[in-house]
């Protein structure tokens, strides 16, 4: 999960980088796997600014318009995977968060997609929460 980035600026101990992020890994976990689109957006700040493939969504209100088209078309998640992720830890209210993932989903046509891409989050600490600050996603679908 990469190691805690400039300990000097940060002023943290290992053990609070260590803390930071697992509770960092354990909510893009959570949001990889959120089964609806109350939860997903509940994952992201009310400031968010988020970028997927060729779409800029520059409000959460554009962001979560295309949150909830996707999951008024989503039948059932198939796989949900983070095959490789690091965190590097900003400070204590901050981290980013860079990943590779697989994505499969059958919607209500009961067509299969297959995904696979690269994921960047900065996640911010808000009221004890994690929460994506800024999301970039680029993802391909897998050719069977």
């Amino acid at each position: 999960m990469g190691s805690c980035q400039n300990q000097e600026k940060t002023k943290l101990t290992q053990t609070q980088c260590d803390k930071i992020k697992a509770e960092v890994k354990q909510a893009a976990i959570d949001h990889l796997n959120a089964k609806d689109a109350a939860t997903a957006l509940s994952h992201f700040t009310e400031n968010v600014i988020a970028v997927s493939n060729v779409k800029v969504f520059p409000t959460f209100e554009a962001l979560a318009e295309d949150v909830k088209a996707y999951y008024n078309i989503l039948k059932e998640v198939n796989l949900a995977v983070w095959d490789e992720m690091t965190i590097k830890v900003i400070n204590i209210d901050a981290a980013l968060v860079t990943a590779r993932f697989r994505f499969s989903f059958t919607d209500t046509n009961n067509e299969k997609t297959d995904l696979q891409g690269v994921w960047t989050a900065l996640y911010i600490r808000q009221n004890e929460d994690w929460k994506i600050e800024v999301r970039h996603e680029s993802f391909v679908s897998i050719e069977k």
